[in-house]
């Protein structure tokens, strides 16, 4: 079986070293690393077509687990999916999965919108490879516990992922013993109220410069994503890539 790694952290964080090394127990895995070649969080699925996307040899040795081939990447975590796809395509390696992570921060309810992990993803599932996303809220100081978690998710949803859907898998940064379980999640609505510090303007432009944001969970749900992860449960959820198109029409029909 052939995986395809990625993150939007980098390919030198942490966490995406802890997820190829996740896989090191299956003998029919070989892993491909396509990652970004600097930090990409919250970019969404943008994708780079009016530049050049360079692709770099990164040291097989770096990783952990069955990797055979691992690039850096200029491009966008969504880039990264596509090129290579298409580089490894090429070259006769076709792909069974697409594994992105393991986030330094979760990315649960409306932050699947902002997050370069799930976008990566969801660029899988357009092209009708199943994907999972790993995610953990508040840092990897426990990271080693995705060393059970991937295998854990990989061995249950193998072949088990419905066509296109995304997996998404969050947890917090806690000591195993003290996590609760895997439990079933839905998205959390979450807003991101944010402030800007006005900056001395320039040649008639007014500059503003991010200052901060406060997370206001909107969904009080004890199954809802965001709120299962602040009460140390392993969150699951499947996340649909078309919503259902006929009841949509319906009620735009009942409006015409």
């Amino acid at each position: 079986m052939n995986i395809l790694v990625t993150n939007d952290d980098g390919i030198f964080a942490r966490g995406i070293h802890l997820l190829t090394k996740g896989f090191q127990s299956f003998e029919d895995v070989n892993i491909y690393v396509c990652a970004p070649d600097q930090q990409r969080s919250c970019v969404g699925h943008g994708l780079t077509l009016f530049d050049d996307i360079t692709l770099e040899d990164w040291p097989l040795d770096d990783f952990e687990g069955p990797v055979v081939w691992a690039k850096s990447c200029s491009g966008t975590p969504a880039d990264c999916i596509r090129l290579a796809l298409c580089v490894l395509g090429d070259s006769g390696v076709l792909i069974d999965m697409v594994c992105s992570g393991v986030n330094d921060g979760s990315n649960v309810g409306s932050d699947i919108n902002y997050s370069g992990t799930i976008a990566a993803c969801r660029e899988a599932t357009i092209e009708g490879i199943p994907a999972i996303g790993f995610s953990c809220a508040r840092g990897l100081k426990y990271g080693e516990n995705f060393l059970r978690i991937i295998p854990e998710i990989f061995g249950k949803f193998r072949g088990n992922i419905p066509p296109l859907t995304i997996l998404n898998v969050n947890t917090t940064d806690l000591p195993w013993e003290e996590l609760k379980g895997y439990r079933p999640a839905r998205l959390a609505h979450i807003t991101y109220p944010c402030r800007y510090t006005p900056l001395e303007s320039e040649g008639g432009k007014q500059r503003f410069a991010f200052a901060s944001f406060t997370l206001d969970v909107l969904s009080k749900e004890e199954d809802a994503d965001r709120n299962l992860v602040d009460n140390g449960y392993i969150a699951v959820s499947f996340i649909p890539l078309l919503q259902d198109a006929g009841s949509t029409m319906r009620d735009v029909e009942k409006l015409l």
